[in-house]
């Protein structure tokens, strides 16, 4: 599902790419669901019993900077707040020590974890105050490249980049096993529209995880989001446009074989697995640190590049997996964040593979919800819902097969079972207009509209340009060790206890990830990097009611814990708002006065009309 460009048809059929959050096109409807304001409130103080360690980077210092290594070996007791990576910055002066710190003291940590009735400390994400941990040596001097700035001529991928200058921002490979290894990444600075421009930018993080931000410059500029501000879209690690990107054409073909499989069956599940496995060992063998893509690292990469260009203060506006990115990095690395904009919501303390039953079932509640409120198709079609669901039963338990004509492929062979039939809503969301005749026909015996739109989802696509590798690296370290089997089938239930146990025992969008994550074979990441975001940066929180990926619930829900936050929701807009009239609108308000952003226009969007047809032919009402 990684849209790479906003609306064509190869972005189209990368969009249901076994990617939870991409860079998708929002459905063309506006919006009209509520506006809240979240109220200041007094920032929640770290547990009196437990503290946590961060991830092996430091918030609020640029890689390439470190703090002083004033301690000699010695000890130190747990106080209240701190935690391993606290006392490894500031007891050893490196972060990144922390695990150095919770090897010497690991009999101790497990002990205390024990007598406060945890049956570990998950690797000292538990810690208590008053325990008293020895402190390593300081260690020799080691060798860590300092990030920079490169000027280049701009790339020509996505045709000719007006207005703007291009280079590479050159950053270290892996900061917390530190290496002469360097990545370049791509960054484009487009002017802003105005002959004066404000001084605080724009940096916008892409989806994916995995998508090439670059490819997204033609939708940010035309939906106006460089009216006053001049915009930075950086390539993050591992993407198209940057050094080492961790493409996988093994995985592409994966997909494009995937619309003449059965979509639940364990041997599609062992495909995707060995394309996975094929893909690791072409990165492995070129020397690619796979466990060196993931949050943490890219969080570092932003703020070394505000710090490179020499920018006092910018902007953050982010899409799908690039709100996880950004929430992570408000954490990391808050100086120099003026304002926050997410854009259809991953929380990372949440985020796992059965996480995204809850946004499916929201989407799909809405959509029907629609339709019963346009009279039209509730006359035409009362029972949408409930035909919908019929059909995962019965396809899942009588696959049909069925052939249709693809542009750009021409004839293709498409199986329908249960879960291609359930995942086709994600597909569905971003047109949500033919969702109930979709429906009417496949129940009809006249699956043809249906099969067409799910093979268009893959075929012909772009192959060779999204970045499946960064998407694995970030999923099987920071998403997939954090919940159970049993606990990614009970959300399945939960959200659709209608279906059979085959079709919920698939995460939506995600299926068989376990088994491609034990291929690809990545350490789980520190607990840290599920740590909830607390911060009073003023964070505008927007989602599209029909978003089927990313769920408008998880906009108010970061927002609890944001005290200067706004919370809008887009009805009938998929995933993805900010290149909506009144999405960009919205977030262009929210930059020039983060207190007081103009949501007028959300009351006045409303989804657009459902198409009324009968066996094939349809008609707009």
């Amino acid at each position: 599902m990684p849209i790479r460009s906003r609306g064509t048809a190869a972005a189209a059929a990368m969009f249901l790419a076994g990617l939870t959050v991409l860079s998708a096109a929002p459905a063309h409807g506006t919006s009209d669901l509520a506006t809240t304001r979240q109220k200041p409130t007094v920032r929640e103080g770290a547990s009196p019993l437990v503290s946590r360690p961060q991830s092996g980077l430091s918030p609020g210092r640029p890689a390439g900077e470190s703090g002083p290594a004033d301690a000699m070996a010695g000890t130190h007791t747990v106080a209240s707040g701190n935690t391993l990576w606290d006392i490894a910055q500031q007891a050893l002066g490196d972060a990144m020590r922390w695990d150095s710190v919770y090897d010497l003291n690991r009999q101790t940590i497990e002990h205390e974890a024990l007598r406060h009735g945890y049956p570990s400390s998950d690797r000292g994400h538990w810690i208590f105050p008053g325990t008293v941990l020895a402190l390593p040596r300081p260690p020799m001097a080691r060798t860590q490249p300092s990030s920079r700035f490169v000027p280049a001529p701009c790339p020509t991928t996505y045709g000719e980049l007006k207005d703007t200058r291009c280079g590479f921002l050159v950053v270290p490979e892996n900061r917390a096993h530190p290496s002469p290894r360097t990545l370049r990444l791509a960054v484009a600075l487009v002017r802003s529209s105005s002959p004066r421009p404000r001084p605080d930018p724009i940096v916008f993080f892409a989806g994916g995880p995995g998508a090439d931000a670059l490819a997204d410059i033609s939708g940010l500029t035309e939906a106006g989001l460089n009216r006053d501000r001049d915009l930075i879209v950086l390539s993050q690690r591992g993407t198209y446009s940057s050094e080492r990107p961790l493409t996988c054409p093994e995985i592409d073909r994966f997909y494009r074989e995937r619309v003449r499989l059965l979509y639940d069956a364990p041997s599609t599940g062992d495909r995707y697995a060995q394309a996975a496995a094929r893909c690791r060992d072409r990165l492995t063998a070129q020397g690619i640190d796979l466990a060196a893509y993931n949050t943490s690292e890219n969080a570092a990469d932003a703020a070394d590049l505000r710090r490179v260009l020499g920018i006092r203060e910018w902007n953050v506006l982010s899409h799908s997996y690039g709100t996880q990115l950004a929430l992570t990095y408000m954490r990391m690395f808050p100086q120099g964040i003026r304002s926050v904009t997410v854009d259809g919501v991953v929380p990372p303390s949440v985020a796992t593979p059965g996480w995204t039953w809850s946004s499916m079932r929201e989407s799909f509640d809405n959509i029907v919800r629609a339709c019963a409120a346009q009279l039209s198709c509730r006359e035409r079609y009362p029972d949408s819902g409930a035909t919908y669901l019929r059909m995962v039963r019965q396809l899942e338990a009588r696959p049909v097969t069925v052939h249709v004509t693809v542009p750009q492929v021409g004839r293709v062979k498409v199986v329908l079972d249960g879960g291609a039939l359930l995942n086709w809503m994600v597909r569905a969301s971003h047109a949500p207009e033919t969702f109930a005749v979709g429906v009417d026909e496949l129940a009809h015996g006249h699956p043809e509209r249906i099969a067409g739109q799910w093979a268009a989802a893959w075929l012909p696509g772009s192959q060779g340009m999204f970045a499946h590798g960064l998407s694995l690296s970030v999923w099987c370290s920071e998403w997939v060790p954090f919940e159970t089997p049993e606990e990614q089938l009970a959300k399945g239930r939960q959200a659709f206890p209608e279906l059979p146990r085959s079709v919920v025992a698939q995460a939506p969008q995600l299926p068989f990830l376990r088994q491609a994550c034990q291929a690809w074979n990545v350490p789980k990441a520190p607990g840290s990097v599920r740590e909830v975001t607390r911060s009073s940066i003023p964070t505008l929180a927007v989602s599209g009611s029909f978003d089927a990926q990313t769920g408008a619930q998880w906009g108010r829900y970061v927002a609890r814990t944001l005290s200067r936050s706004t919370v809008v929701t887009l009805a009938g807009v998929a995933h993805g708002a900010y290149d909506t009239p009144c999405g960009a609108k919205v977030i262009t308000s929210f930059f020039d006065d983060p207190e007081h952003p103009d949501t007028r226009c959300v009351r006045t969007v409303k989804p657009v009309p459902f198409v009324i047809g009968s066996e094939g032919a349809g008609t707009r009402e």
